[in-house]
């Protein structure tokens, strides 16, 4: 069976262990388990005195359980297996991981998939501030994989994004794609301001950005056109289970060029009127 771990815990501190991983865990008996370390604020302990551990995780797959958003950094820097999380979980889910896959039933905290060179994250509620970005003094973000959030996310989604997908159900906050190197994001609700802003190269593909959308003065307009593309993208989504509507390909959409400040060689595209 999976190697499984319920949160039996009440602290309200947070917690910080390296070991949230699969590709750390899996293979490992309970007992190996439980004496793995982790901090609770700045007190030592072991992963046994945090949660129950059944399992031996032999198949790759590493089950979390319970409410886990005081808990940072799982599954960061992982680079294979398969990572369940059917809860809500803290900061920096994800962060660096380079191979594997996350799915996470709950919400999660800032800093999601924050310069990622590969893998899937699913997030089948909302996430915070800073999904796929570029951690603070670093000058990229996500280099590769996929994000798949299935509600609403916070503010600068995708900042300095480098390659990968970032694809977003619900609402986005300011800043979405802002400083965008290359990649792709694709956004099924409501935008917020400065989408695009600064973005060197890459996609944002807006299906409903919202009523009377306008990009920023510094993008230029280059007409309204059919993108085959799109279809490519969306049924890779489909796939995946990701909520995207049918006949949202077949549509005209306006392009904007831009950031011009910035060499003006990225897109942003958004369903034309009528």
């Amino acid at each position: 069976m999976p190697l499984t771990l319920r949160w039996t815990s009440s602290t309200s501190l947070p917690v910080e262990s390296g070991v949230l991983r699969p590709d750390r865990m899996c293979g490992c008996s309970p007992s190996d388990v439980s004496v793995m370390p982790a901090r609770v604020g700045r007190e030592a302990v072991a992963i046994g005195d945090l949660f129950r551990i059944e399992g031996d995780g032999s198949d790759g797959h590493l089950v979390l359980e319970g409410d886990l958003s005081h808990v940072r950094g799982i599954g960061e820097g992982m680079a294979s297996g398969r990572l369940t999380v059917r809860g809500d979980a803290g900061p920096r889910l994800g962060a660096g991981m380079s191979g594997g896959s996350i799915e996470l039933t709950g919400s999660a905290s800032s800093w999601v998939g924050a310069e990622m060179s590969g893998g899937l994250i699913r997030i089948l509620g909302s996430a915070g501030d800073a999904l796929g970005s570029a951690l603070p003094g670093s000058r990229k973000g996500m280099r590769d994989g996929m994000i798949l959030v299935d509600g609403a996310v916070g503010r600068d989604a995708g900042l300095a994004m480098r390659r990968g997908l970032i694809a977003v159900g619900g609402a986005s906050g300011d800043g979405l794609g802002r400083g965008m190197i290359a990649g792709s994001i694709f956004a099924f609700g409501p935008v917020g301001l400065l989408a695009g802003a600064g973005m060197k190269r890459g996609t944002l593909a807006l299906f409903d950005p919202g009523p009377g959308f306008e990009p920023s003065p510094t993008f230029a307009q280059a007409g309204a056109f059919r993108f085959p593309f799109l279809a490519l993208y969306l049924k890779e989504l489909r796939t995946r289970g990701f909520p995207a509507s049918p006949g949202l390909e077949g549509g005209r959409f306006e392009r904007y060029n831009g950031d011009r400040l910035e060499g003006g060689r990225g897109e942003i595209l958004f369903p034309a009127a009528g």
